[in-house]
């Protein structure tokens, strides 16, 4: 995807978030109780640790030091990147939770209830975190390696994520939307 594309999908998020949070959250919200289940249960647990970020930045160093053995500049270099992605999505993702401070789901205040600049992680829900991890991997990967089959595979893998963090109560829609198109923007800027 290019810069350009990608400027795109982040101005229309602006413009489909605010109409989300108003619109679809609590009807999600309350969709997700509605279908829960210990097949959902297991299920999402399982899909919500490919958003948790230890194991992109464990990943992504474990192939830094695989490329200085091999001494492979090219691998090198994907690692490299890779942490750079990593870490700016990380530092955008933990400034904007603590500017907005939106409450998260579980805590019953509605999708439009924001305490700005508060460091409790019940008040740290837009943007999701595991999403934006997600999905500058799922971009990051997808522009590097150019293949249709892989580019769905990780893009699904990201978009489960994001369902993980719904269906378990930390994120409304607009959190995930916001969390992906950041993710996006990320993955496609760092080379």
């Amino acid at each position: 995807m290019t810069t350009d594309a990608s400027l795109t999908l982040l101005s229309l998020s602006y413009i489909f978030i605010p109409y989300s949070m108003y619109n679809f959250d609590q009807n999600i919200k309350s969709f997700s109780n509605n279908i829960k289940s210990s097949y959902y249960d297991r299920a999402f647990s399982i899909i919500d640790k490919f958003g948790e970020g230890q194991y992109h930045i464990l990943g992504y160093s474990l192939i830094h030091i695989f490329s200085k053995i091999k001494k492979n500049k090219d691998l090198e270099e994907f690692s490299v990147n890779g942490i750079k992605s990593f870490l700016i999505s990380g530092a955008l993702v933990l400034c904007m939770k603590t500017i907005f401070g939106r409450s998260r789901p579980y805590m019953n205040e509605g999708s439009l209830s924001f305490k700005p600049f508060n460091l409790k992680n019940d008040y740290q829900s837009f943007p999701s975190g595991h999403t934006i991890i997600a999905f500058t991997t799922a971009s990051y990967l997808s522009n590097k390696f150019k293949n249709k089959v892989f580019s769905i595979f990780v893009y699904s893998l990201a978009t489960g994520v994001g369902l993980a963090r719904i269906y378990k109560d930390q994120h409304w829609l607009s959190d995930v939307i916001g969390g992906a198109t950041l993710g996006i923007l990320v993955g496609n800027t760092v080379r």
